[in-house]
């Protein structure tokens, strides 16, 4: 792993416990080191039915679909006893790129590998790589669906591995971790499957949206009801919109104090949506309020100090009250995109020691 001189500073706020909520726990053993060589990274895909049995009510196609990702981890972790790994799920204004930004630093399973920790990132369907549906027939409910489906395909090593390089590994024990509306994806799946062994809320809270927020999703909201826009060129499915409009308001809204290289590498991946994927989210917050009491599992907090697009961290977190346990992290100085501002390795380094505090990932 190569060592960043802004570790310092993270390490050193890390180790004075500054913005993280009282109540954490040390981390069971030092972080493992693993070399780059030690490292698996492969594409794979798996075959998922955009359907919705979740709790939440919302409409789908019922098609068959293709989802794509990568599988990034210490091949130590493919072998172990117990196997570990934490599903990524990407917000809306983003897709897989999210955790895999080519910036040396902010590449977030690279980081978490070399850390000892298994991970899956993926384009939900309707983004990038994976299968895109009529945006208007997709939806949170669904995505959840999905999300469980992939859980299922895990835990018997039925997906596929692009090239057969890597027989596809089975888990025993899995985390899901969203950011943005892909946090509301994964508390979704955990109350409604019961299927989750771990828990990570990042940047999502169900009653903290802030003015700049409403403004976007009101102003995406009426392009989305005339039937939205072509997901990516004329003749593609219609029903997406982008929920920021156009680049400086992505960044503004997105980020708070980044590198340039960072703005640079993620301004061209600003990514469209599906319709009904922002539009079934405030009937989703009704279910969540009723339902989130009903996750047992441990749930980690993540959120920005200085986030541009929600607020009360804390407050969310306050009705998680069925959970084993609860821990949070506020990123000093980081926006809704937290991972990506100059503050993002507090993030991994925050994550990666609560993933070891629950017996996920390598030790040593």
């Amino acid at each position: 792993m190569l060592f960043r001189p802004r570790n310092i500073a993270v390490g050193l706020m890390l180790a004075l416990g500054v913005a993280v909520v009282p109540g954490a726990q040390a981390s069971p053993s030092a972080a493992p080191t693993v070399a780059a060589q030690d490292i698996v990274d492969v594409p794979v895909s798996f075959q998922v039915r955009n359907i919705n049995r979740s709790a939440v009510g919302c409409p789908t196609d019922g098609k068959s679909y293709t989802i794509r990702g990568h599988l990034t981890a210490p091949r130590e972790a493919l072998t172990a006893r117990e196997p570990s790994i934490t599903l990524y799920q990407h917000g809306i204004a983003s897709g897989e790129w999210y955790w895999r930004l080519p910036v040396d630093g902010y590449n977030h399973v690279q980081e978490m590998a070399e850390r000892g920790q298994a991970s899956l990132t993926i384009d939900r369907i309707g983004y990038d790589r994976s299968g895109k549906p009529d945006g208007i027939l997709t939806c949170i409910g669904a995505q959840a669906d999905m999300t469980h489906q992939i859980i299922e395909q895990l835990r018997s090593g039925r997906y596929a591995v692009d090239g057969d390089r890597l027989r596809p590994p089975s888990f025993d024990r899995i985390a899901v971790a969203g950011h943005s509306n892909g946090g509301q994806v994964a508390q979704i799946t955990a109350y409604s499957f019961q299927s989750v062994d771990a828990l990570v809320i990042m940047g999502w809270t169900d009653l903290g949206l802030t003015p700049q927020a409403f403004e976007r999703f009101s102003a995406a909201t009426q392009k989305c009801l005339p039937g939205g826009e072509p997901s990516e060129a004329p003749g593609d499915p219609g029903g997406y919109i982008f929920y920021d409009n156009g680049t400086p308001e992505f960044l503004a809204g997105n980020f708070n104090d980044a590198e340039q290289a960072v703005l640079d590498a993620a301004a061209p991946l600003q990514n469209r949506h599906p319709c009904q994927d922002m539009l079934s989210q405030l009937g989703g917050v009704m279910i969540d309020i009723k339902r989130i009491p009903e996750i047992t599992v441990p749930v980690y907090f993540m959120y920005g100090e200085n986030d541009a697009r929600v607020v009360g961290g804390a407050e969310h977190r306050a009705l998680f009250t069925g959970a084993e346990s609860t821990e949070m992290l506020v990123v000093p100085g980081g926006g809704h995109y937290f991972d990506l501002d100059r503050n993002g390795p507090m993030a991994v380094e925050g994550l990666s020691t609560w993933l070891r505090n629950q017996n996920f990932g390598i030790t040593s």
